[in-house]
């Protein structure tokens, strides 16, 4: 989740669920029912999920790994939702799903919105908070951090596009984390810059490089955290 836009939210949501299906049966929901990069990231954009008497059937990505989006009921076409509306389609996509995996990552949008609110009443979810070290972005990132810490719960941040590797020089584009943020006493994981992603939009499920290594040390942590 994060609070700005912008911040690789859904490569990331899409990396650490391949990721933690190394070990789990996982299932990457996409609760982002405006734009649904998810389908676009895997290549099921305009692909429709079947539908079985127990529910919607995910999307099977790999063995252990499955896809439940609102762009597989809706197949690619503009959903615009007002107010409690939102709500309820997302109750109901998670409600109608076929839903029978140990770890379920959720890709949220920005902001602190509506599916938030679902979160809070289906599960006791662990918060993953996306930001890059840029200062308007962690400072919009702020107010999420904070909203959760009053909810009682401890996230991890995670600082996309951090840095760089030119040989042995680490570059920081965006500079550093600001001092307030890491004052805040949170788990913080830093994540490379990888300029080769663009070309796995529509297969990311193949994609192999230095983002994927870090996902899996970030799966350990989360591993752990879930014990």
């Amino acid at each position: 989740m994060s609070a700005k836009g912008g911040v690789g939210k859904s490569v990331i949501s899409s990396l650490l669920a391949i990721a933690l299906s190394r070990d789990h049966d996982t299932l990457l929901v996409d609760l982002d029912i405006h734009t649904m990069a998810l389908p676009k990231l895997f290549g099921y954009d305009g692909v429709l999920h079947e539908v079985s008497k127990e529910g919607i059937i995910p999307f099977r990505i790999a063995q252990k790994l499955k896809l439940l989006t609102l762009g597989g009921v809706v197949k690619g076409r503009t959903v615009i939702l007002p107010g409690r509306n939102q709500e309820r389609v997302m109750e109901s996509l998670l409600g109608t799903g076929a839903i029978k995996e140990d770890v379920i990552v959720f890709d949220l949008p920005p902001g602190l919105g509506d599916e938030i609110l679902v979160l809070e009443k289906v599960t006791d979810f662990l918060p993953l908070v996306v930001t890059n070290p840029s200062t308007l972005s962690v400072r919009v990132v702020e107010y999420l951090l904070k909203y959760l810490e009053e909810k009682g719960k401890n996230p991890l941040l995670i600082v996309n596009m951090s840095f760089m590797k030119c040989g042995s020089e680490v570059i920081r584009p965006f500079g550093s984390l600001n001092e307030q943020v890491s004052r805040r006493g949170l788990q913080i994981v830093e994540l490379p810059m990888d300029e080769t992603l663009n070309r796995f939009v529509g297969k990311i499920q193949e994609y192999r490089g230095n983002l994927l290594d870090e996902m899996y040390k970030l799966s350990s942590i989360i591993n752990e955290r879930m014990r």
